[in-house]
């Protein structure tokens, strides 16, 4: 399905037609993948899912300019709710910078905002980053590449309030959820040691990362939701080889106004037999706490390679 949602003048006097495509859509399918390049098997599995419209509830949209019944540009957003995520921003090499990539990302803003989006988070490579700032996107650290556009500068606020939580197993419609999650500035700041993420960042490589181990029976995932849908924390088991036999590495982070709620989270997640390893920051005694009720136990001090802070090791055996 989809619908003309607009023209846009190019810095060559040309006219563009913006389409946005809801998939699945036949009609731009083999159009989209011809024009976006080959990205690797993480991306191009999920692309695959997305144009056939295999996503559960995460809506899939792309935005593309024709220009003289050509596709020559792509700006595609993964959406539930009023959060979103921006992503394969793509001109046509013939017509890179013609001003398509800054019409496209203009048009489909305001067409998030007419269907009350409330935030965009997007991760972007240095050629798009200065059309991302002057459209209002602002990163979520110091000159980092990961950017939010806050379209409602009170909505976090609200999204995050303490309120009544529920776990559930993670879907694909939390992708935007989670991304929000993790680029928060307030919190712990080991958010991540399976990825290294450490400080305000997305989820967007790492979610599908462990959404492709998880079916391959390597990875779990909870999420922990209020009762307004509002994700607040996100926890991660993932397999790890080693020589002292079954390991398993718990990641997990929830929003700083709900931390209370994480012995729900550690409660809901099926811990494998052998070991399950985490780490925690010197500082974040919540955290060590909701670790130690839940069965685990305080086995060594260590620095991580990357990362000059003390941590606690905690182990559980079975």
């Amino acid at each position: 399905m989809w619908h003309k949602i607009g023209e846009a003048l190019l810095r060559t006097g040309e006219t563009i037609e913006v389409r946005r495509v809801r998939t699945p859509d036949r009609c731009h399918e083999h159009e989209i993948r011809s024009l976006l390049p080959r990205y690797n098997k993480l991306w191009m599995w999920h692309l695959d899912l997305a144009l056939s419209g295999k996503l559960d509830d995460l809506e899939a949209r792309f935005y593309i300019g024709v220009l003289n019944k050509r596709v020559v540009g792509n700006v595609s957003t993964w959406e539930h709710g009023p959060i979103g995520i921006v992503a394969h921003l793509f001109t046509a090499r013939s017509y890179r910078k013609k001003g398509v990539c800054a019409a496209l990302m203009t048009t489909m803003i305001q067409d998030f905002r007419n269907r009350r989006g409330k935030v965009l988070i997007g991760g972007f490579r240095p050629a798009s980053y200065p059309i991302a700032k002057s459209l209002g996107f602002k990163s979520v650290s110091d000159n980092s590449e990961v950017m939010h556009l806050k379209l409602d500068p009170y909505f976090e606020e609200d999204n995050f309030r303490a309120e009544r939580v529920l776990c559930r197993d993670l879907m694909w419609k939390d992708w935007p959820g989670v991304s929000l999650l993790f680029g928060v500035r307030d919190g712990w700041r080991l958010r991540s040691v399976k990825h290294k993420v450490f400080g305000p960042h997305d989820y967007e490589d790492y979610f599908l990362q462990d959404m492709w181990e998880h079916q391959q029976g390597t990875c779990k995932s909870k999420v922990l939701v209020t009762e307004r849908g509002s994700l607040v924390g996100h926890a991660v088991l993932t397999s790890k080889c080693s020589q002292r036999g079954s390991v398993w590495l718990l990641d997990f982070f929830i929003h700083p106004v709900s931390v209370s709620r994480a012995g729900i989270l550690l409660d809901a997640l099926t811990i494998p037999l052998g070991k399950t390893e985490c780490y925690v920051e010197e500082c974040c005694r919540g955290k060590l706490d909701a670790l130690l009720a839940s069965g685990f136990r305080e086995e060594a001090r260590k620095q991580l390679k990357f990362d000059r802070r003390t941590l606690i090791t905690i182990l559980m055996k079975d």
